[in-house]
């Protein structure tokens, strides 16, 4: 393709594009013809040449018949794309890419828009997609830098097919839920700080506490002040009051940021915890991640909950 500038193109918003959000151009074949088809035309008028008319008629049919089916090849097109199911900073994102292309061929070329926006003249950023008529999937591969949402680049969609004559252009714009986790960085855990009684606890019934949480049957040598008189004289049965008192969560391992000093950055911070989740989960011990204002308990799909959780943290 040999398109001679890079106009703002209207954006495809929808699945497929309309007519207004498709530019179509002129490649350097396709202004060779029309200059050939102008020159003619004047051969037939300054020196009354029929053949060269019907040359000239026919050479602009020949042109204009390649522009409707070099439009045909974007028109009506469908192009689903599916985001990937996990992805760490600092690696690609595979996007893949599936066209309801109505039972047609069709032959484009795909380049991300930024890429487009930022390339020099010696580069090659196009890439060929073929879409038989069964069908044909694209894997889009795009640098995730960073953790946090997925950012999809516009894509922009081309094609010269069939005769090259002319070059059809549009762009397309996806909505990303994708997240993007952050990079574990490999290093040695340290020791678990100091916490509040309170923060890292669970609550099992034991004797004493201040809150009654059921009566139970009253035996000899309970204490006589946690006998429930009030339910005595309802009932007449003899009734012992049952409390809760806290406990440490000594079953579960717990991965928290104040393991680490206070001025560490939270990318980095974040790539630590990453490394001891995923340490965590292969070895299949229970665990909990602490967040300044978060707290992931063990549950069904705990690992994704504590990636996407320190990935938008």
């Amino acid at each position: 393709m040999w398109p001679f500038s890079k106009p703002v193109q209207a954006a495809s918003v929808s699945r497929s594009p309309t007519l207004a959000a498709i530019r179509c151009r002129p490649t350097r074949p396709g202004v060779g013809l029309l200059a050939v088809v102008g020159l003619l035309w004047l051969v037939g008028v300054n020196y009354q040449v029929n053949l060269a008319y019907v040359a000239a008629f026919w050479l602009f049919g020949f042109l204009m018949v390649g522009v409707l089916l070099n439009l045909r090849q974007l028109l009506a097109l469908q192009i689903d794309v599916a985001m990937p199911q996990e992805v760490f900073a600092g690696q690609n994102a595979v996007l893949r890419l599936t066209a309801d292309h109505g039972g047609r061929s069709r032959f484009l070329w795909l380049c991300s828009e930024d890429d487009y926006l930022a390339q020099r003249p010696s580069e090659n950023i196009w890439q060929p997609w073929r879409i038989g008529k069964s069908g044909g999937a694209y894997e889009w591969r795009i640098p995730a830098l960073l953790r946090g949402r997925l950012r999809v680049p516009p894509l922009r969609t081309a094609s010269v097919a069939p005769f090259g004559l002319t070059v059809s252009q549009c762009v397309w714009h996806w909505p990303s839920d994708a997240v993007v986790y952050p990079a574990p960085i490999d290093h040695a855990p340290p020791a678990a700080a100091p916490r509040d009684s309170g923060e890292s606890t669970e609550r099992r019934p034991a004797q004493g506490g201040d809150e009654p949480a059921y009566l139970q049957p009253h035996q000899d040598g309970m204490p006589v002040q946690n006998i429930a008189w009030k339910a005595y004289a309802k009932t007449g049965e003899m009734l012992a009051k049952r409390f809760e008192e806290e406990a440490p969560a000594a079953d579960n391992h717990i991965i928290s940021y104040r393991d680490y000093p206070a001025g560490t950055p939270k990318d980095r911070l974040a790539g630590f915890l990453c490394r001891r989740v995923l340490d965590a989960e292969r070895s299949g011990a229970p665990y909990i991640l602490e967040l300044p204002q978060r707290t992931v308990a063990p549950q069904n799909g705990q690992r994704e909950i504590c990636l996407t959780a320190l990935a938008l943290w």
